[in-house]
């Protein structure tokens, strides 16, 4: 959104950005923004597509000619559909910044709609598609995020708590993922398609955001140290220009750790690194396709606890086939890892996704269920819902409330001379927590109406 935010601003608009995952969600804001906009852009994600159409509603309802233009991964999943379900204008599959212009061209008239790539867009009562869709070849040509637009958020709080407004902000260096995991849609999303900003390119974007005062920077990339010689060049570099900023790497692969990388990492200013790490048996990764082992598990957290890295791992219960004894082997797995913060989630089935996919071919779930979790109650695992869900909860109590662990937290702290550490954990912990039995709530709210409660 921020990187056509800008795109726009270079084309002489004035934009204003709204970030309701940022700030309570507001009509009378929203309203009041929508009586003065001549377009709306929205990004969907499956996920939470009913909050997109109730917000589209609201916004024809008090400005019914105004344009909607909706894009983000349901859109580039299913772009036709999206715009069916949300009753928007105009939908944008892929890449939006190398057609926005296009796009507000043909809505004063300018061009036409038909010729634009990789859209859908409503005429007389009728969808029609344009163009094939076309993505961008060089990142490079993007212009930087207008990240002045979001100044006025505070972000990043869950990495410490001190974080102030215009201190945190994400980064992207690539699109999408060589990898090709099966819970994961984000194959999908970025077209099986892997795509890399250049070193230079990155380092000219950091160097603004250090020029900004940005003082904590989060890799968000799906796999950011896969391009080993590129990561390489880019940590050198902010070494080299002395850019004082923490780095957070968002999501990274356990088979990319080295010693070398990792000693780099550290002297260019990196404190967190967090590891998709899924299960504790190497049949499950397999399964899912992982392409790791348990040995590169225990090798890159060991690491990165060896580093001084604030340590964050992810575990996915609920595989088709998984039973009791793979859950314990995970829980069991976890504890033996100096892991500092820990995630145990339900298997999800994503749009998009290998398993979404299979799971649809073969009736077990419909075209129209974007998410779906895990469960017997659907034949997509060996437990019901709120098993797996239990499981999660008393997978976080049994890691968590381990003296052995709140006192080495404590120790790094006191050696990284960074309490923030210690605060990271307490929010991870408690957020982490509080999902659980929110999800856990649902399930029994969902229950009741159909049924005997638990």
């Amino acid at each position: 959104m921020l990187y056509i935010a800008k795109i726009l601003e270079k084309d002489g608009d004035n934009v204003t950005v709204i970030d309701f995952s940022a700030e309570s969600f507001e009509e009378k804001k929203l309203i009041d923004e929508v009586k003065t906009a001549d377009v709306v852009g929205i990004t969907v994600l499956s996920f939470s597509l009913k909050n997109s159409i109730e917000i589209i509603k609201l916004i024809k309802k008090v400005k019914p000619k105004v344009k909607v233009i909706i894009g983000g991964p349901h859109c580039t999943l299913f772009p036709k559909k999206a715009l069916e379900e949300t009753q928007a204008d105009i939908s944008v599959q892929g890449d939006g910044e190398s057609i926005i212009i296009k796009i507000k061209k043909a809505i004063v008239g300018d061009s036409a709609f038909s010729e634009i790539p990789g859209i859908y867009f409503r005429e007389n009562e009728h969808i029609k598609k344009g163009a094939s869709l076309k993505l961008i070849q060089s990142l490079d040509s993007i212009p930087f995020p207008a990240r002045d637009l979001v100044k006025k958020y505070n972000y990043g709080r869950e990495y410490n708590p001190k974080i102030k407004k215009g201190e945190f902000t994400a980064f992207i260096a690539s699109r999408g993922c060589p990898f090709r995991c099966k819970f994961c849609s984000r194959n999908s999303i970025s077209m099986r398609k892997y795509r890399s900003r250049s070193a230079k390119n990155i380092l000219e974007e950091l160097k603004e955001l250090h020029r900004h005062g940005y003082k904590y920077v989060a890799f968000e990339d799906d796999s950011f140290l896969s391009n080993k010689k590129q990561v390489y060049e880019i940590f050198d570099r902010i070494i080299e220009e002395r850019l004082d900023m923490k780095f957070i790497i968002a999501a990274a692969r356990v088979d990319a750790a080295e010693k070398e990388l990792f000693q780099k990492m550290k002297k260019a200013g990196v404190t967190h690194m967090q590891f998709g790490l899924e299960s504790g048996n190497q049949d499950i990764l397999d399964f899912y396709n992982k392409k790791t082992t348990v040995e590169n598990i225990k090798y890159a957290v060991n690491l990165s606890h060896k580093m001084g890295f604030f340590t964050i791992g992810s575990f996915i219960l609920g595989a088709p086939f998984e039973t009791k004894k793979h859950f314990e082997r995970t829980i069991n797995f976890a504890k033996t890892l100096p892991i500092d913060s820990v995630s145990f989630l339900p298997l999800d089935y994503v749009a998009g996704s290998d398993l979404w996919c299979s799971a649809v071919q073969q009736g077990k779930i419909s075209e129209e269920e974007y998410l779906i979790h895990a469960g017997s109650e659907r034949v997509l695992g060996l437990f019901k819902q709120e098993e797996i869900v239990d499981y999660c909860i008393k997978a976080h109590r049994d890691f968590y409330l381990r003296p052995r662990f709140i006192l080495r937290l404590f120790i790094k702290s006191l050696k990284n001379d960074d309490l923030g550490f210690l605060q990271s954990y307490l929010s991870l912990f408690f957020s982490n927590m509080r999902e659980g039995f929110k999800f856990l709530g649902l399930m029994s709210r969902k229950n009741r109406s159909v049924g005997p409660t638990f």
